[in-house]
């Protein structure tokens, strides 16, 4: 089976390249990189061919494979109006040979806006927690009686054509043995609300920061406290396709702000708060990196005063004296890093 190369420039492919997120090393015909789509750190797994684009996964797979493919897999969805921002569709032809495929794309769904018609405006459960009705009609929220996400109230989830391509919904009793969370579609491909809420990236663009935290319920109560810079992981990882929209967004400082479980035996939320700040040591300098937990469990748990503290605690931030820190948390926890992030250390240590 054949395909064609992609009749883009090289100048053209390496731009995509480094919008995507990628860090390219000159073999002279072709660039080194690591694998972005896989969190990988080895810097000269990736091969791509500065006149095709075609490119060879040198750790995970033998085969060679279209500039196309590779657009794919890092964006997380193969949605023609998002890989067009990288690569033309007829730009893709047949002058190679496949010898064998990765791994078969997971497809993503796109919901017709119709369904936002189930959902009801019934917000006093947020309205309890000091969420306006505003800000909820803003994100097109509301309480779902059926479906997946039944007894749930339920946020849509946009990517950046203004077409939902997910759901995340809040359990709504204060008991029983539900998750408080439920998403519906791929969560990995989130960049939530960045295209939901226009103040985000205003806010993000004046103040060249970016507030990272694990929920929406976290992300209500900081806008209600006047931080709109906010984007949300759905969990304790960043994914690649967020780590690739922080690259685009041209900020000075990301902040990690995952939950605080100090009150637990192990505090998941900065072991984990850790292993992404090392993980995102490959795209930014240290400097550019702060964690800054809530100082109650999460942000929806906070009052005015805590979030005074925590306000102070972020603008005295000291890189140097947070790097120490880190590296201190590094030493304890560093059986439970992977190889791959912990050789990041050396960033820190200068070792």
């Amino acid at each position: 089976m054949k395909y064609q190369a992609c009749k883009m420039s090289p100048e053209k492919i390496k731009e995509s390249l480094i919008q995507l997120g990628y860090k390219l090393a000159d073999r002279g015909s072709y660039w080194q990189t690591n694998a972005l789509f896989r969190n990988g750190d080895n810097k000269t797994a990736i091969q791509i061919y500065k006149n095709t684009g075609v490119w060879k996964d040198h750790v995970q797979d033998s085969s060679f494979s279209p500039f196309k493919r590779l657009v794919e897999i890092t964006l997380g969805t193969n949605d023609k109006k998002s890989i067009e921002q990288y690569i033309e569709e007829d730009n893709i032809g047949s002058n190679y040979n496949k010898l064998t495929f990765p791994e078969k794309l997971e497809m993503e769904e796109i919901y017709p806006n119709k369904c936002l018609e189930r959902l009801l405006p019934h917000y006093k459960f947020y309205n309890d927690k000091g969420i306006s009705t505003q800000h909820l009609e803003k994100l097109k929220s509301g309480y779902a009686t059926s479906g997946k996400l039944n007894n749930r109230f339920v946020f849509p989830i946009y990517n950046e054509h203004e077409q939902i391509h997910g759901f995340s919904g809040r359990d709504m009793n204060s008991f029983g043995d539900r998750p408080k969370w439920k998403h519906v579609g791929r969560k990995k491909s989130w960049i939530y609300p960045l295209y939901a809420d226009k103040e985000v990236r205003d806010s993000i663009e004046k103040t060249k920061e970016l507030i990272l935290v694990e929920s929406i319920g976290d992300l209500l109560n900081l806008n209600e406290n006047g931080y709109k810079n906010v984007l949300v992981t759905f969990g304790l990882d960043i994914s690649t396709k967020l780590i690739c929209a922080t690259l685009s967004l041209n900020i000075d400082r990301l902040i990690i702000s995952l939950n605080n479980d100090s009150q637990s035996e192990r505090n998941r939320g900065l072991e984990s708060s850790i292993k992404n700040y090392l993980k995102l040591l490959n795209y930014y300098d240290p400097d550019k990196i702060a964690i800054c937990l809530p100082t109650a469990k999460d942000f929806g748990e906070m009052s005015s005063d805590n979030f005074n503290s925590w306000n102070k605690k972020l603008l005295s931030l000291d890189p140097k004296t947070q790097q120490k820190f880190i590296i201190k948390k590094i030493n304890e926890i560093y059986k439970t890093l992977p190889k791959t992030l912990l050789k990041n250390k050396k960033i820190i240590t200068n070792e």
